[in-house]
C-alpha cells in the first residue's frame, strides 16, 4: 500500500525550496546584471569603471534643434556608444547639464567612436529646440560655449 501523506509531505518540501531558490536567485541575478552593465552599488565588483567629467562645450544639430552633443574634456584614444550619461534640466531660459558619467567596461569590445580635439561626446534630446537659451554647467553655473556643425558659435558665451 502506498503512504500518501507521506508523498505529500515531500512534494509540499520540494515546492518550498522550488519557491525559495526563485525568491532569492530572481534578485541576484537581477543584481549581478546590473552590476555588468554599470549600474548598481555592486558595479566597481565587476570591473565596471565610473567616472565623473565636467560638460565643456555644446554641439546643437541645424537639422534638430533640440539634440545637443556635449563634450567632455577627454585623454583616452576612443570611447564606446552609449558610455556616457547625464541629465538635463531645461527652463524656458536655460539648459542646466549636469556632471557626465562614464560607465567604462575594461576588456569588453565596443564599436569605438573617435575623440574631437581631445574631447568625447554624449547626446541629449531635450523637450524643444535650444532656440536662445542658455546653455550652462549645473556644477558651477558657467555658461557652455555652443557650436553648431560646422564650429560655429550658435549662442554668444563667456568663454566664445
Amino acid at each position: 500500500m502506498i503512504d500518501t501523506d507521506r508523498m505529500d509531505g515531500r512534494r509540499g518540501g520540494r515546492w518550498a525550496i522550488l519557491v525559495a531558490v526563485a525568491v532569492l536567485g530572481v534578485p541576484l541575478l537581477l543584481c549581478v546584471g546590473a552590476a555588468r552593465l554599470g549600474l548598481g552599488p555592486f558595479a566597481d565588483d565587476f570591473g565596471v569603471v565610473v567616472t565623473q567629467h565636467e560638460p565643456q562645450e555644446v554641439q546643437v544639430s541645424t537639422a534638430d534643434p533640440a539634440h545637443l552633443n556635449v563634450g567632455v574634456a577627454w585623454s583616452e584614444d576612443g570611447y564606446c556608444s552609449g558610455q556616457f550619461s547625464l541629465s538635463v534640466t531645461e527652463t524656458p531660459t536655460e539648459i542646466r547639464l549636469s556632471t557626465v558619467t562614464s560607465r567604462a567596461h575594461p576588456g569588453g569590445t565596443c564599436a569605438g567612436l573617435g575623440t574631437e580635439r581631445g574631447m568625447a561626446w554624449s547626446s541629449v534630446q531635450l523637450g524643444g529646440p535650444l532656440a536662445d537659451r542658455a546653455v550652462v554647467r549645473d556644477t558651477d553655473g558657467a555658461r557652455l560655449p555652443v557650436y553648431d556643425e560646422f564650429r560655429q558659435p550658435v549662442i554668444p558665451s563667456s568663454t566664445a
